[in-house]
């Protein structure tokens, strides 16, 4: 090898292994993940998939010449390979051959970037990356809602900006749907709150950050989003009550809350179709219902493998036109995580997620209420905020939700390890 080549390798070397660089493509990533809607209006679905891709070499690069400090024993968790290893089977019974070969692949794509970020970088980097990111879509959605809103009053279409800034019906900002517009508010005030607890940012920058993202829960006007806020305010204080506990007083205390949580779910069930009836004759929910129960419908034909992996719903393809035509709405998820899941990929993928979830959420929580790192505490409220608005939202199934759980198991099988290697 002569040394001009050694010269160039050296320098490359020196380049994707340098710290610097792990932050500049964890800020990419993140920013990518989140703004994919916006970089598909903007650019289309080929000018998206060539930015993933080629973060994608990027990541590659940086994780080959950042090996020895790579954490590799929790790079590819379990919970997780088992599911993406049955959606990618799912293909060969796929009812939509051509659309689950791009759904699976934009997953495992999503799944390494975020298992590229996750490895090079510590929880508190990741948060401080996550902020950052935050903070510039968020100030861009409300500086695009107020131009549409009120200075020309009418809609920016390419962008799905409907300007109702002034009429209250809701904002969208760069995020296509006011449901996912209030879910990333949501996710931006834990993670504000916790970059100002870690002393990450200042008072000032703190200040207007969650007054900002506080706005933005506000003007989204989406009651998925303000339930979902309630019950992430009262599992927040439940855990910081937790924390403040004696050892000795804490499974108590947990006992308990989960007895009424489990109380309260029985008597909602008990009481299903009357809560269901009562909210059918509202116009902005009586639409899901009839999503849901063409859903169950078609779940029912394929009950145990599903009709196959496709992450977003192509509208163009069967049975997703009958279900888009049935609730009179063009969907692209079935708005239910849950649901989705069990249509896709059937009961036994169903079941795989679950169990990814409830593992992880178990080591999250545990290692909340324990350390006494405050970081700790953004991949617990993460995966709360994406489980409880799961069942409203298939927001966690793919790109930015996806992208976020792939995040919290990876930081919950990082924490496993340490554990295992430890003991």
């Amino acid at each position: 090898m002569s040394p001009t080549t050694l010269t160039v390798a050296e320098g490359a070397y020196a380049f994707f292994s340098h710290a610097r660089f792990a932050r500049a493509m964890s800020v990419v990533v993140i920013a990518t993940a989140l703004g994919t809607h916006l970089l598909r209006s903007l650019s289309g679905t080929a000018g998206l998939t060539a930015i993933v891709a080629t973060e994608l070499v990027l990541c590659l690069l940086m994780l080959i010449a950042r090996r020895r400090v790579v954490r590799w024993n929790a790079f590819l968790p379990i919970s997780l390979t088992v599911f993406l290893v049955w959606c990618a089977v799912s293909y060969f019974w796929s009812y939509y051959p051509k659309a689950s070969l791009v759904g699976i692949a934009s997953q495992i794509s999503f799944t390494l970037l975020a298992l590229a970020v996750s490895s090079t970088r510590d929880t508190i980097q990741i948060i401080r990356a996550t902020g950052d990111v935050l903070r510039i879509f968020l100030a861009t959605s409300i500086t695009l809602e107020i131009f549409a809103g009120v200075l020309i009053d009418g809609p920016i279409n390419f962008l799905g900006i409907r300007g109702n800034l002034i009429s209250g019906q809701g904002i969208q900002g760069v995020f296509g749907t006011r449901n996912i517009f209030v879910l990333v508010s949501l996710i931006a005030l834990i993670t504000f709150f916790v970059e100002w607890r870690t002393k990450s940012v200042s008072i000032q920058v703190y200040s207007w950050s969650m007054m900002g993202s506080a706005l933005c829960v506000f003007l989204a006007a989406s009651p998925v989003g303000y339930i979902a806020g309630i019950a992430l305010m009262i599992i927040a204080l439940f855990l910081f009550a937790l924390r403040a506990m004696k050892p000795a007083n804490r499974r108590k205390s947990e006992i308990v809350f989960v007895s009424l949580l489990g109380l309260s779910i029985i008597i909602i069930w008990a009481f299903r179709w009357r809560f269901l009836e009562a909210i059918s004759s509202n116009d902005l929910l009586k639409y899901r219902l009839t999503l849901w129960e063409e859903e169950l419908r078609l779940a029912a034909m394929k009950p145990i493998e599903g009709w196959g992996w496709v992450g977003l719903w192509p509208l163009k393809t069967q049975p997703f036109t009958v279900l888009n035509s049935t609730s009179g709405t063009k969907h692209l998820s079935g708005l239910n995580s849950f649901l989705d899941a069990w249509l896709q990929t059937g009961f036994i993928g169903l079941t795989l997620i679950c169990l990814a979830l409830l593992m992880a959420f178990l080591v999250l929580w545990k290692k909340a209420v324990v350390s006494s790192e405050f970081s700790s505490i953004w991949p617990a409220l993460i995966i709360v905020t994406l489980i409880t608005t799961s069942f409203a939202e298939s927001f966690m199934l793919t790109e930015f939700g996806w992208f976020l759980l792939c995040i919290c198991i990876s930081i919950a099988s990082r924490y496993r390890s340490i554990r295992s290697f430890s003991s």
